[in-house]
Parts: structure tokens; sequence; C-alpha cells
């Protein structure tokens, strides 16, 4: 799982995914596709928690060995997390205004 390919290649494809739906949504009217950045968002930031997870349990079991086999520094795990932390806060942010916009136009 920390594997440099799988660590950093997974939150670069999510990545590269909301690019392209965050397009999607600029240039269409779907309302959902606001919901679909959120879960990528999400998905990110769960993947790298659990990747970060791996490292602790090495970390905790002291292989020290396997540790310096990483070829990258740890610390550079804690990137895709806030990214993903970041992309989705600002996606709820996004659905509380389009509740609210919702809800004060329907009275």
């Amino acid at each position: 799982m920390l594997n440099p390919y799988f660590a950093f290649g997974v939150p670069i494809f999510l990545l590269f995914l909301y690019v392209v739906f965050a397009i999607i949504r600029k240039k269409s009217k779907l309302h959902y596709i606001g919901f679909v950045l959120l879960l990528i968002a999400t998905f990110m930031m769960a993947f790298s928690f659990q990747v970060l997870q791996g490292l602790w349990t090495l970390e905790d079991s002291h292989s020290t060995e396997q540790l310096t086999n990483l070829n990258y520094s740890p610390n550079l795990l804690w990137l895709p997390l806030i990214l993903g932390g970041v992309l989705a806060i600002i996606n709820l942010w996004r659905g509380v205004k389009r509740v609210r916009s919702f809800r004060d136009g329907s009275n």
C-alpha cells in the first residue's frame, strides 16, 4: 500500500477525475455533478487516510528496514489527505449554499 505508484497514483488519478468533472460542472446544467465532486474528494481523503494508517502500522511495528525502502518522504502522504479535505469542505459549502438557495427560492 505504501508503494509510491499506488500511494500517489490513486490520488493523482482522483484529482484528474475531479478536474474533469469540475469542467463538466461548469459547462453543463446538471445539478448532481457537485455531489459527484464531493464523492471524489471524500474518497481521496479516505484513501489517503488509509495509506497513512499503513505507514503508522509500519512505524508501530518498528520496521525500519521497510521505512527506509520507501524512496520518498513519509510526510508527502499528508498532501493528498489535506487536498481531499479542502476539496470536500469546498464542495460541502457549495452544497449547503445550493440547499439554502432552493429553500429560499421555494418560499
